[in-house]
């Protein structure tokens, strides 16, 4: 009889064992439709901002010499994250200003030609020389004479032949470089100097881009929800831990993962309720905004004890209506309603009633 009361009370154990196990387990778990009828499934999933977490880097090695931003301060693009010691890019900025410059000096002048008095010089030499050439020829005209009489030598009438030689010579020199002066640039000495100012005008930019580069701007506007430097670090492109963690989270969107029993019966706007268990009294709503169009491997669980780990999920992201209370990776309950469905359409109309309250 002893026998039969112990196995009794074995089986009472086990039954009020699993009981309690069934009261402190969740009415639902993944893959787990919660009711045929009004079709509606649970999804887990996490709390991101308008855009995934942005993990910010410069685009150059370089030591940090400030970081303006703090955790969870609001920034606008454009707003500087971080700036680097950038001596050496002013110093390029600088000596390709100064090459530039000189490229656009070189070319104006080229362009504009020789100066007046310049020409003016060019001129009056070419002059001198002529004058001189004359007297030469004259002078060699009555040498030619007295040679003929013998009454000069052979070496003084050579002398001023060869004189009046050099002198033709000086003068067509004389006459090239004032032609030279005078005459506008050619085409392809145009092209050689305006193209020194494009390589100069290259040179200015990429070390102003450079010199840019050392100061880690926002791209678009957040909250900052991580700064991992200190003044004196030296960081770069290839660092490990992102210096700034940026984020969009003026808007909040769920991203969650439908497990594949349900997977085929998600729709984009389909409504949602959110909730999580540091938050017992609230409850967000959203829609669908996002479907992935293929099924992952499950990545994200509930570690519930009936949770299956072995099957495929779809990816969704939804809207979150008011975002006020949640907090960027937070894990989240979901429960997706069909439209059709009296939740769904009372959620539907909650949410349009929202909608148009906080536009006006």
């Amino acid at each position: 009889m002893f026998k039969y009361l112990f196995i009794l009370l074995c089986v009472a154990a086990i039954a009020a064992s699993a009981y309690i196990i069934d009261a402190k387990s969740p009415d639902f778990s993944p893959g787990e439709r919660i009711s045929a009828r009004s079709y509606k499934f649970y999804a887990l999933g996490t709390i991101e901002g308008a855009t995934p977490d942005v993990q910010l880097r410069p685009e150059i090695r370089g030591r940090v010499v400030k970081t303006p931003v703090v955790i969870g301060q609001l920034v606008e693009p454009g707003d500087v994250l971080l700036s680097l010691d950038d001596q050496r890019q002013k110093q390029l900025v600088s000596a390709s200003q100064a090459s530039l410059a000189l490229a656009q000096a070189q070319l104006e002048r080229l362009i504009n030609g020789a100066k007046p008095s310049e020409r003016a010089e060019a001129k009056a030499l070419l002059d001198a020389k002529v004058a001189r050439l004359e007297q030469a020829k004259r002078t060699w005209m009555r040498v030619q004479k007295l040679h003929q009489e013998a009454a000069v030598t052979q070496q003084e009438a050579e002398n001023e032949q060869s004189s009046v030689q050099a002198l033709t010579a000086e003068v067509a020199a004389a006459q090239a470089r004032v032609e030279q002066l005078e005459s506008p640039p050619r085409a392809d000495e145009i092209r050689e100097a305006q193209a020194r100012v494009a390589a100069a005008q290259a040179e200015l930019e990429l070390a102003v881009l450079e010199s840019e580069q050392c100061r880690l701007k926002a791209p678009a506007r957040g909250r900052i929800l991580d700064v991992d430097v200190e003044p004196g670090e030296i960081i770069g492109p290839d660092s490990f831990t992102p210096a700034i963690v940026l984020a969009d989270v003026e808007r909040m969107r769920v991203r969650a993962y439908v497990e594949e029993i349900d997977a085929p019966r998600l729709r984009i706007g389909m409504p949602a309720e959110i909730t999580a268990d540091g938050l017992p009294d609230h409850v967000a709503l959203g829609r669908i905004e996002f479907i992935s169009p293929r099924m992952t491997p499950k990545q994200l669980t509930s570690e519930q004890p009936n949770e299956l780990y072995d099957t495929k999920v779809r990816e969704v992201l939804i809207d979150v209506l008011d975002p006020s209370r949640l907090i960027v990776g937070l894990r989240v309950d979901v429960i997706l309603y069909e439209e059709d469905s009296t939740e769904g359409m009372e959620i539907g109309s909650r949410l349009m009633s929202a909608r148009d309250g906080a536009s006006r």
